[in-house]
């Protein structure tokens, strides 16, 4: 990638995608209770949309922390140099 203008992420930014890594986990935990309960229920057996679920919240939970793990902002995102896209965070300003 050419050079991209990028900084460090704020303590707010840092703070931002924190909170998301917690919602992530707390959604997570959602999701595997009642998969368990349903996986329980049924035998063995779970609605297709109900392992969908949990597999989709396990997917934000690993996208947030990879997110998180992110140190810099630029225009785009190159998650490859731990760069996040600056739009990612207009709502912080």
């Amino acid at each position: 990638m050419a050079d991209m203008k990028t900084r460090n992420k704020t303590k707010t930014e840092k703070e931002y995608d924190q909170l998301q890594c917690l919602d992530a986990a707390s959604d997570l935990c959602n999701a595997a209770e009642s998969f368990i309960n349903e996986f329980q229920d049924c035998d063995g057996n779970v609605y297709y949309s109900t392992f969908s679920t949990a597999s989709r919240a396990l997917w934000d939970l690993e996208h947030a922390r990879r997110i998180a793990g992110c140190i810099k902002v630029g225009h785009e995102w190159d998650m490859e140099n731990s760069i996040t896209g600056k739009f990612r965070y207009p709502h912080l300003r």
